[in-house]
């Protein structure tokens, strides 16, 4: 049944998405659509239809500001691959090594101003206060994804970073968007502005989860699951939250050899591997306990708000589970 409700949803917004990214600048646009064709969880338009649904929203709505959403995304995916200099995504060669660094910006260019020709349409029509409100929670957001990109790089040049430091880093690179497609689910869907709040809370709280889980799985999963160079965050120097920890409890000589392979570019895979086992020996637990503690208030969240569409609700805690629990 849930199976069924997202590959509809899925199949909605990849048509919408392919509808929209398209044109006659030929490389360009093949540049942009590129990553889409490799797949990807689409976790942040099915999170926005299925809180849209949850209060009964009009669907066709939903279904376009879904597609804007995943459009923005892809923008910052492409560009963040250009800045870590990353290699692989999704299993794929990255846009700026198959097109190009120069393509590549033009790529996710381009992709920002679809995102907002996108929500544009799906907000037409509607409510001015609403169009308003709506038009704010996307620009917050991509303002506030700058913001925590930013910070994220920043932390790569200081040796100690706070768990403090790194939440708030999270919540505004990754959980943001979670919350921005929640609320604007809620908010498409007319939905008090109570509701609204309850629900983009739950994406923010389950975005955090999810961020701390690809951590993890920077260091856990294989490269095949993973779609991306393993130990990548090693190598770019990344203040994750398990590293962090690990530096709080290892010894001076373990301390010694995350700091030196930590942000080198030169580390072998033997090195990398050798500052990963140290990591994970400190920090495994704790960061999958942090993790579980953010589904858990999510999903209170979620249980606090009255469902117009059962089916919605279910959808939405399969996807808090799944976020939790994923290999990739």
């Amino acid at each position: 049944m849930i199976d069924a409700y997202f590959n509809e949803i899925l199949k909605d917004i990849n048509a919408t998405i392919a509808n929209y990214i398209k044109g006659n600048v030929k490389e360009l646009y093949e540049a942009s659509y590129y990553l889409f064709q490799a797949g990807g969880k689409r976790l942040r338009p099915l999170m926005l239809v299925a809180s849209s649904d949850l209060v009964g929203g009009e669907r066709r709505r939903a279904i376009l500001a879904g597609s804007a959403v995943e459009v923005l995304h892809t923008f910052t995916l492409i560009h963040d691959d250009i800045m870590d200099q990353d290699t692989l995504r999704r299993g794929m060669p990255t846009v700026h090594v198959k097109y190009g660094v120069p393509m590549a910006i033009l790529a996710g260019d381009l992709l920002h101003a679809k995102a907002f020709q996108i929500l544009n349409d799906a907000l037409s029509g509607m409510e001015t206060n609403l169009i308003t409100k709506a038009f704010r929670i996307f620009t917050d957001a991509i303002l506030v994804i700058s913001e925590g990109q930013a910070l994220d790089m920043q932390f790569e040049d200081r040796k100690s970073i706070s768990e403090g430091e790194y939440l708030d880093m999270i919540n505004r690179k990754t959980a943001k968007l979670f919350s921005a497609s929640t609320a604007l689910g809620a908010l498409i869907g007319k939905a008090t502005d109570n509701v609204v709040k309850k629900l983009e809370d739950f994406g923010l709280l389950l975005g955090i989860s999810f961020q701390i889980v690809d951590d993890i799985l920077g260091l856990t999963a294989n490269e095949e699951e993973l779609g991306k160079p393993l130990y990548s965050d090693i190598r770019e120097g990344k203040k994750t939250i398990l590293v962090i920890k690990a530096l709080e409890m290892a010894s001076e000589e373990e301390k010694r050899i995350i700091l030196q392979n930590l942000g080198n570019r030169n580390a072998s895979k033997e090195e990398l591997k050798q500052t990963a086992d140290i990591i994970k020996k400190y920090s495994l637990n704790y960061a999958y306990e942090l993790a579980d503690k953010y589904y858990k208030q999510a999903l209170d969240k979620l249980d606090s708000i009255e469902w117009k569409n059962e089916l919605a609700g279910k959808a939405l805690k399969y996807i808090a589970e799944f976020t939790v629990k994923r290999r990739k």
